[in-house]
């Protein structure tokens, strides 16, 4: 915009309207002349998009909209700055409640909650007069205590917020009855505080469930290290109980930060508005969540895994339960081994339930589906199912049909699902992270790249507006860079999507560094629609890097073909489309520079950064967060190790599955890494490992490489997404002080392509 605005400017420049006919005879051209003066100032005064400017971002959590759709409230995230240490400020952060008026179209948001508050699931009372929600004690606050607890506000009336379950185990999952007279919650609890002996096996060798004393109030337990068995092994469960020391027997004994603690169950309790009791209203090992009541509050449905002798870890399959409003007569509903079922929720009609389930016969690529239960004929009517898209939120459509987000070809539209077809409601270039909808009409949160997140509403009548201004206004004062779509085709006929940004302020005629970032998952899907790397992509730009991104095989939001295509193959074909891309940007894009590449990606991405710098030297410096470099280690130190048998097709301890891993695991190729290379890992992540990161350090160190390794502490695999803000500016900044290392023309040229 800045060059035509000059352009037609200096023409106008050159007609001088002001000398030749003064401003009054030809005053349209006057006022042409001084708008586009004024927008080149404008412009020209816009500032860079700063590692800082990460403390302006605010995210919408999520978003309900009343019954009669008058009004919506809204969640919003944002980052509090304490500047009482003027040298070393505190960052930390916040998420509070807003309600805004949909009824009217200059209406301003109202916050609601305030302070030091995590608040979170909210819900609307069916009379529209309540709200719950969910936010940590003051005790939680100051320290004391950890639980959650649910809350209740006055919507009808002035008037504070006021905690309403002081459960010992917390609250959480707040769902109204429909006569709003009571509040369905969820609270988990160890199974060594249930009573009874759980009906699935006990994964700890030749021991039975409970087969020492439970602590039990006024009983005194005998637990001596010198007495008899039961002393002895009552001894050691309490010091067990204080972690000193951690007791493994589950499969699944990682946490995203620590170990797995003892696991829990979730149950159902029902508390009255009036005397705010809770009644636990389900017992024992069977756990309920994500409920929802009959029309006639008589019944619920609950998401909640199958009835089985066979340990819950060892389950991948969700089952949709029904019970009665009381907690009686609890069964399973929908429960069929090729189906994963969740979020079942009853129809408006009151004779079906819409549910979203996933195939289980490949469950890593299978896309979700959205169905519609025949209560009565016990039949099931899938919805959309050749749309071919992997359905992520969905809620019934006041008009009829169903509405659901989903991530597709670099967005995440929002779409309408009935007997006649699907059509898109918000489509493009953008992403829906949260809606909800009312009446027809439709409150909703979209990401897009000139904007990270604002809240939208879209009337009946199809027309939408914005309802928001969260980044808005700061983002007028920023240089924003925006995406550049295109396809490619792939020697086996694949088709990959992706992006090219070009730096602030590029000049025609010039050269620029160029990063090529990837993702994560391997399953994630980037496009102009993710809020995630908003911020890092325009960081990029304001330093004067150009970016390419793309969605190789094994993305998802293409179908399941297409996100199946790195089976027993995470390396050579993901790397070969990334690399085309960049490839491809590189013949069509003048302003790249070929002599000055860069690289870098998270998780997944880490391990494909890797393998590429150890397959291909075209790169100046590459910088790897948070990544997997051996999968034979992986299996074993991160939560994330069913990608290990679900991707290669076994174990690393099966002689053929184990060659595929070390194949395909980029520290097989170590030796051959050149390339500046720059480790990042957080010291508590488990989704990845810890071990992954210090084997290929040690490695490159030991053998003289250029690599440098940065471990954050007291944090997991969210670093780049949800971690301590002082971490992500930090985190960001030395990428581009790594980067900036090479970047300059003088810098040493990249080495020739290891064959």
């Amino acid at each position: 915009m800045k060059f035509r605005l000059r352009a037609i400017t200096t023409e106008l420049y050159r007609m001088n309207p002001l000398q030749e006919y003064g401003p009054i005879k030809n005053m349209r051209t006057f006022l042409l002349w001084a708008f586009c003066w004024a927008a080149l100032a404008a412009d020209t005064g816009k500032q860079l998009i700063t590692a800082t400017d990460l403390l302006k971002i605010r995210r919408i959590t999520e978003v309900a909209v009343s019954p009669d759709a008058s009004f919506a409230v809204y969640g919003v995230q944002s980052i509090h700055t304490d500047n009482s240490k003027k040298d070393d400020p505190a960052y930390s952060y916040r998420t509070h409640l807003y309600r805004i008026d949909l009824t009217r179209s200059n209406a301003e948001p109202v916050q609601l909650t305030f302070g030091e508050r995590a608040d979170s699931s909210i819900a609307i009372s069916p009379d529209g007069r309540k709200l719950a929600f969910v936010r940590g004690t003051e005790e939680a606050i100051e320290g004391k205590a950890k639980t959650a607890q649910v809350w209740l506000l006055p919507l009808d009336a002035p008037g504070e917020a006021a905690q309403l379950t002081r459960l010992e185990n917390g609250a959480t999952q707040p769902l109204w009855r429909p006569d709003s007279r009571a509040l369905l919650v969820t609270s988990a609890t160890a199974i060594s505080k249930i009573e009874g002996t759980p009906p699935f096996a006990n994964d700890r060798p030749n021991r039975d469930w409970f087969d020492f004393d439970r602590a039990k109030p006024d009983t005194k337990i005998e637990a001596r290290p010198d007495g008899d068995r039961r002393a002895i092994r009552n001894w050691l469960e309490r010091n067990a109980a204080r972690d000193n020391p951690t007791v493994i027997t589950r499969m699944q004994f990682q946490d995203e930060q620590s170990l797995a603690r003892e696991m829990r169950i979730i149950h159902l309790y029902s508390v009255d508005l009036v005397s705010h009791k809770a009644m636990q209203i389900t017992k024992g090992f069977i756990g309920l969540a994500a409920c929802s009541y009959s029309r006639d509050g008589a019944n619920l449905v609950c998401s909640g895994r199958p009835e089985s002798r066979q340990h819950p870890d060892r389950s991948e399959r969700g089952t949709i339960w029904t019970l009665r409003a009381d907690g009686s007569d609890l069964r399973p509903l929908l429960d069929q081994p090729t189906e994963s079922f969740q979020s079942a929720r009853y129809a408006a009609d009151g004779k079906s339930l819409l549910v979203i389930a996933t195939p289980t016969d490949d469950p890593m690529f299978r896309q979700s589906r959205a169905g519609r239960y025949d209560l009565a004929g016990k039949s099931i009517e899938w919805l959309g199912e050749k749309d071919g898209s992997s359905i992520q939120q969905m809620r019934e459509a006041s008009n009829g049909g169903v509405l659901f987000t989903t991530s597709w070809h670099g967005g995440a539209p929002l779409r309408h699902v009935t007997n006649n077809g699907i059509t898109s409601i918000i489509a493009g270039a953008a992403g829906v992270s949260a809606f909800d909808e009312s009446n027809g009409r439709i409150v909703y949160a979209l990401i897009s790249a000139a904007n990270p997140n604002e809240l939208h509403v879209r009337d009946k009548n199809g027309v939408t507006r914005q309802l928001t201004r969260l980044n808005s206004e700061w983002i007028a004062q920023r240089k924003i860079a925006l995406p550049e779509e295109r396809w490619i085709t792939r020697p086996d006929g694949t088709r990959v999507q992706t992006w090219v940004m070009n730096p602030i302020d590029a000049q025609q005629g010039k050269k620029y560094p160029w990063v090529l970032d990837m993702h994560g998952g391997p399953s994630a899907m980037w496009g102009p629609g993710e809020f995630s790397m908003w911020h890092e992509f325009q960081m990029f730009c304001a330093w004067g890097y150009g970016v390419v991104y793309s969605n190789p095989r094994g993305s998802g939001g293409y179908g399941y073909a297409f996100q199946k295509a790195n089976y027993k193959n995470w390396g050579g074909g993901p790397s070969g489309d990334v690399l085309a891309a960049l490839d491809e940007a590189i013949k069509t894009n003048p302003l790249i520079d070929a002599n000055r590449l860069f690289l870098t990606g998270g998780s997944y991405a880490g391990y494909l950064t890797a393998w590429i710098i150890g397959h291909d030297q075209r790169f100046k410096a590459a910088v790897a967060q948070r990544g997997v470099y051996d999968l034979t280690t992986f299996y074993g130190e991160g939560n994330a190790y069913r990608l290990v048998k679900n991707h290669f097709g076994g174990r690393p301890y099966e002689p053929d599955t184990r060659r595929l891993l070390e194949e395909q695991s980029p520290f097989t190729y170590a030796s051959r890494i050149q390339t500046p290379f720059l480790i990042i890992h957080g010291s508590n992540d488990l989704r990845t490992g810890v071990t992954q990161s210090e084997m290929l350090y040690r490695a490159l160190k030991d053998m003289g490489r250029p690599v440098e390794y940065i471990r954050y502490p007291n944090i997991g695999h969210e670093l780049t997404r949800s971690g301590p803000p002082l971490q992500r500016m930090d985190h960001m900044l030395r990428i581009v002080e790594f980067f900036e290392r090479y970047a300059s023309n003088d810098a040493p040229a990249p080495l020739p392509t290891v064959q």
